[in-house]
């Protein structure tokens, strides 16, 4: 009976253990003073209008946040820090040249010039044909991960400036997952993987009333392979416009 005890304990611990592998690290108080003030950039620069003025660095900021909050290493920590003084420097001069200026003093009125011939009648405008979309191509995850990697950021960026060209164009984004996990795992993964590319295309000046999501886990995998390259090409996220 005692070594029964003794075993069921040990599994006990062991499940402990395994559980708290794999999940998220949590930030000791320097860490999360270092979050607050990286945010606390980020936050000033969205004062100085970064969503017009640098919204690519906007969005990188955020991501690099996220990533160093989902780490907790100082290597994260330290790009965040960087991409955040290079939202500040991008925002700041354009946010001073939209500052108000002294209005310089008035000029004498010129004498009034005399009325020009009527001009002819404009030509019709050409009508114009929306853009369609040659496939943006999909972006991969880590295993396990939601964050957006560096790789998939130029992908974004084709898609937000699609959209921005396209106003009236709405888009869905698919989460997947590899085969790897129970299938209520993968489901929630992939939609934190679409959910975590919604949120960069917003940060790049995405209304959210134009975005969806949807996760299909590991239902429709791109690859029915059993390799890693194949679970490679199956963590992503897919563009669809509607």
């Amino acid at each position: 009976m005692r070594n029964r005890n003794l075993l069921l304990l040990a599994a006990f611990g062991l499940s402990v253990s395994l559980a708290a592998g794999c999940g998220v690290k949590q930030l000791t108080r320097s860490e999360m003073d270092r979050a607050d003030a990286i945010a606390a950039k980020i936050a000033q620069a969205e004062k100085m209008d970064a969503r017009d003025c640098a919204p690519k660095e906007l969005a990188a900021a955020y991501a690099e946040l996220d990533h160093a909050r989902h780490e907790a290493a100082e290597k994260y920590f330290a790009a965040a820090d960087k991409a955040a003084d290079v939202l500040l420097a991008k925002t700041r001069p354009c946010w001073e040249a939209k500052q108000p200026k002294p209005a310089p003093p008035a000029a004498p009125a010129p004498p009034p010039a005399p009325a020009p011939p009527a001009a002819p009648a404009p030509a019709p405008a050409p009508t114009t044909i929306q853009e369609q979309p040659v496939g943006f191509g999909n972006i991969h995850f880590d295993y396990d991960k939601s964050f957006i990697r560096d790789d998939a950021k130029p992908i974004l960026g084709k898609v937000a400036e699609y959209l921005k060209k396209n106003p009236g164009a709405k888009l869905q984004i698919e989460g997947h997952c590899d085969e790897r996990g129970t299938s209520e795992y993968n489901m929630a993964l992939g939609e934190r993987r679409a959910s975590a590319a919604s949120k960069y295309l917003k940060n790049l000046g995405i209304a959210g009333n134009r975005l969806s999501t949807i996760s299909y886990g590991e239902e429709r995998p791109h690859d029915p392979g059993h390799t890693e390259d194949a679970w490679a090409k199956n963590r992503r996220a897919v563009f669809v416009v509607k």
